[in-house]
């Protein structure tokens, strides 16, 4: 199962009415990326095809375009919050100020570094890593009751795909174990994460003489001799163990 922390501690500064969202992105400050989801809404990756010429064989004299990659042009919107007393952006959005500076400069210090997660929940989902060029524009115009700036990035080379920093640490997650009140040398289906390499289990702390993995998901067990009444289960696979599932045998 992902590591929600990062989403589970996004939060918008005071005085904003932004709201942080499943979808993360992150800018390397001070040789750390930040999470800066919690003040930016309407985050999108925006991608352009990057294509090649080739010919489409047996259809002579016709050529297409083989897509090879994406460039990315992600957009985010940030509502500017200002410290009442200091009249500066509150101290929370220096990374705001920060890539406002970035954009109104040239060169390498035009550039800064990001991190775009797909999913915020997902270690499955891609996340994207790599240099993006920063543009600056006001999102509204006229009257408005609050200050909102729009941030475009472009990319610069190379966008990699990265490992997900949502991954914990592979060890087994347990969730369920069914049917409830089986005895010694009934199977109980046991249901999680990371099952797939399970090499070993217990219950009530004796060995699991026989198991089968079905998928990531899933794990087959057979009640040791002796186990009765209240049974936790472990389950180690080739990362380490899980939690301590409760499990109550008849």
């Amino acid at each position: 199962m992902a590591d929600s922390t990062i989403y589970d501690t996004t939060a918008p500064s005071e005085g904003s009415l932004a709201l942080a969202h499943q979808r993360i992105i992150r800018v390397k400050q001070a040789g750390v990326f930040i999470n800066i989801t919690g003040d930016v809404n309407n985050l999108a990756l925006n991608p352009s095809p990057i294509t090649v010429q080739r010919e489409v064989y047996g259809t002579k004299g016709r050529t297409s375009q083989d897509i090879i990659g994406y460039n990315y042009a992600p957009t985010f919107n940030v509502e500017l919050v200002r410290d009442p007393v200091t009249k500066q952006f509150v101290a929370a959005q220096a990374w705001a100020k920060d890539l406002v500076n970035a954009a109104f400069s040239e060169g390498a210090a035009n550039k800064r570094e990001f991190q775009l997660f797909t999913d915020a929940l997902d270690e499955d989902m891609p996340v994207l890593e790599g240099t993006f060029s920063v543009a600056y524009s006001e999102a509204n115009t006229g009257y408005a009751d609050k200050g909102v700036v729009t941030f475009t990035l472009a990319n610069d080379g190379v966008v990699e795909q990265i490992p997900s920093p949502l991954a914990g640490t592979g060890a087994p997650i347990l969730e369920s174990a069914s049917p409830s009140g089986q005895t010694v040398g009934d199977l109980i289906v046991v249901r999680g994460y990371k099952l797939g390499s399970t090499v070993s289990a217990t219950i009530d702390g004796q060995t699991v003489a026989e198991l089968r993995v079905v998928d990531d998901y899933t794990v087959v067990l057979l009640i040791p001799a002796t186990v009765s009444g209240s049974a936790p289960i472990v389950v180690t696979n080739s990362v380490g163990a899980s939690n301590s599932l409760p499990y109550t045998a008849a």
